[in-house]
């Protein structure tokens, strides 16, 4: 959401749609300066409250458990940092990340990146979108140019939009990863 935030109905669709659970970011300053926030693991009700009134812009992610289960801690976003955390509420100074689809080279880049960095591999349950938020902290942002995967990632002060297979422009300011929600989910869907 840009400019423009979706109605209780729309949320509710998309909800429905990808019924896992949900995760928001936004921007606040607080006394260190511009950080982003995020909620996640969120039911229907919490992610309707929030999407009506956290600031413009922000990011709302409803997931499909493509792998690593049916977990609020896999909801997105991720900080993207060395840790990794899968915290269901948290702030950073640093980028947050959403992604959709499936990353199928999650595992072995992982691997690839665990035996060159010879850093340990945070706990926890892992995600394609965990990994590639972790990868990421690694080896920079421009590393999403090289994997075509539907991904945004959100800072303090910008962010940066990977079009993978492409976005679709619900209005102008606000944009989704697709449109299945409209189609099939939902009162009159």
């Amino acid at each position: 959401s840009e400019s423009v935030r979706p109605t209780e109905e729309q949320v509710e669709k998309m909800f429905e749609a990808n019924p896992s659970g949900a995760g928001i970011a936004w921007r606040e300053v607080d006394g260190n300066g511009p950080v982003v926030r995020w909620e996640k693991g969120l039911e229907l009700e919490k992610i309707q409250e929030l999407c009506a009134v956290v600031p413009l812009p922000y990011v709302a992610h409803f997931r499909i458990p493509s792998c690593g289960g049916d977990s609020g801690a896999l909801c997105h976003p991720f900080p993207v940092s060395r840790e990794s955390s899968v915290a269901l509420s948290g702030k950073t100074k640093e980028y947050v990340l959403f992604h959709n689809g499936h990353w199928s080279e999650w595992k072995r880049t992982m691997l690839d990146t665990v035996l060159k960095s010879g850093k340990k591999l945070p706990m926890g349950k892992w995600s394609d979108s965990r990994a590639m938020a972790w990868v990421v902290a690694h080896y920079g942002i421009g590393f999403l140019d090289l994997i075509d995967e539907k991904v945004i990632v959100f800072g303090p002060e910008d962010y940066d939009v990977f079009p993978g297979t492409g976005w679709t422009k619900v209005q102008e300011g606000l944009w989704t990863s697709n449109n299945f929600w409209e189609r099939s989910y939902g009162r009159g869907g």
